[in-house]
Formats: C-alpha cells, structure tokens, sequence
C-alpha cells in the first residue's frame, strides 16, 4: 500500500518540479541577491536573548530553507489529503485496512519531507553551512513535517486551488514574517506563539547562527505541536476513509 500511494504522489510531475525549482528559486537566488554585509539580529546564547552582528546573506539563508521546505511540504499534504478524499474508501471496500490506507498516506508525507528537508538543507550548505548541522536538520525536518500535516487539513476544508493558496499566504506569513529575525516586530504577540512556526524556528535559527544549542525547550514544545497536528490529522483520514467507503456502498446496493 505504502509503494501504491508513493508511486501515485512521485507520478504528479508538478511536484517534482517544485523540489527541483523552488531551492534554486528561493536559496540560492536569496544568497545571491543579498548584499554583503552585517545585520544585528537577537539570538539566544548562553540562556540570554543578546543582540550580535551576523552576516546578512547568511541570515537571509537560513530564514528561506525553513519558508521553501514548509511551502513544498504543505503542498504535498495538501495533494495526498485530496487524493484521499477521492480513492482511500474505496481502498478500503476493496480488501486494504483503514489503518494500512493511512499510515501509507502518512508514510509518503514522511518520506517526501525528509527528501524536501534534504533537498532544501543541501541547497543551502553549497553557500553556508548552519552552525549546528545536526540540530538545523531535525529543526527543518520537524517545521516541514508539521506544515505537511498542516497542509492534510487544510486538504479536508479547501478544494485543491483554494487549498494551495491558502498553504502559500500561511507559509508566507507564518514562516516568512511572523517568525522572521528580518523583520522583526518587538517581542512576539501572544498569538503569534500558538502559529505552527513559532517554536521551531526559534530553533532553527537557533541551530543555524549559533554554536551552542540554547532552545531545546521549543524544540521539545515543536514535537508536542506536531503530536497534535498528528493526531487530528490522523482522525481526520479516519473519518475521510470512512465516509468514503460509506459512499461507495451506496453506490453499489
């Protein structure tokens, strides 16, 4: 089942189009039209948020990984929610389990994020390479996940066209402003902290300027976030499955 629904998401060539495109688009032309030079910027170090000079095409890097990873991977939820909604209850009418429909849509999201995460971290290692390898890549991979999974609910509300510009002006906002050190905007509103971005990117940036890890706290509220996001996500597919082999019953009597 898990090779089905792979075979299905790795046909839809837009897709492969946007992971080759969008890095390239996004990154490296970030890095290559940034000026050069230095930017104040708030980071943790040593427990303490502190103002330090960190180079601005570097900065710039680091805040565009996070905005193509979450894009790509919203877009993919999106389109794995929406073929559900049109073949896994039929799926399970002829003979495959419930469980074995979802857990094969919910391990090609997980497949494809870590290629994204893969894609778009490589992309950015060619012209700087994050402070904190190892936390930068699990930072990335857990925000792309969460928005993979974002993007499966929204899949459920939005038809595909209202749902794909829906990902981009919550991507855009979430990860690209609200949570962006280039523009900063004072100490984060209360509802800013409850968007999906919120705690891990202070990781990533975290990961990615700074040479010792001092945001492990959001890392483990990004985990608690994605359980969450998981589990509604998961009940959904449930609920979609189910109504879906209801239908096809009634089609059949």
């Amino acid at each position: 089942m898990f090779r089905i629904s792979f075979r299905e998401t790795a046909r839809n060539y837009v897709l492969v189009g946007l992971l080759i495109v969008l890095p390239i688009a996004f990154i490296t032309v970030a890095f290559a039209v940034t000026q050069d030079a230095q930017m104040p910027i708030e980071l943790p170090i040593n427990g303490e948020t502190q103002v330090v000079m960190r180079g601005l095409p570097e900065v710039h890097g680091v805040a565009m990984t996070p905005l193509t990873s979450t894009i790509i991977a919203g877009i993919v939820g999106l389109l794995l929610m929406q073929d559900a909604r049109n073949v896994d209850g039929r799926l399970v009418l002829a003979g495959y389990r419930a469980r074995e429909v979802i857990f094969a849509r919910l391990g090609t999201l997980g497949v494809l994020v870590a290629l994204v995460t893969a894609v778009t971290v490589g992309v950015m290692a060619y012209d700087v390479m994050p402070e904190q390898p190892t936390l930068f890549v699990l930072a990335i991979f857990v925000v792309t996940l969460l928005y993979g999974l974002v993007g499966m609910l929204l899949g459920v509300v939005f038809d595909r066209v209202a749902g794909l510009w829906t990902i981009l002006v919550v991507s855009m906002l979430d990860i690209g402003l609200f949570q962006s050190p280039l523009f900063p905007m004072g100490d984060d509103a209360w509802w800013v902290k409850t968007l999906p971005g919120h705690h891990p990117m202070e990781v990533v940036f975290d990961a990615g300027l700074t040479t010792q890890p001092d945001t492990l706290v959001h890392l483990g509220w990004a985990l608690v976030y994605l359980f969450l996001v998981g589990a509604a996500a998961v009940l959904l597919f449930y609920r979609l499955t189910g109504r879906q082999r209801t239908s096809a019953l009634q089609v059949i009597r």
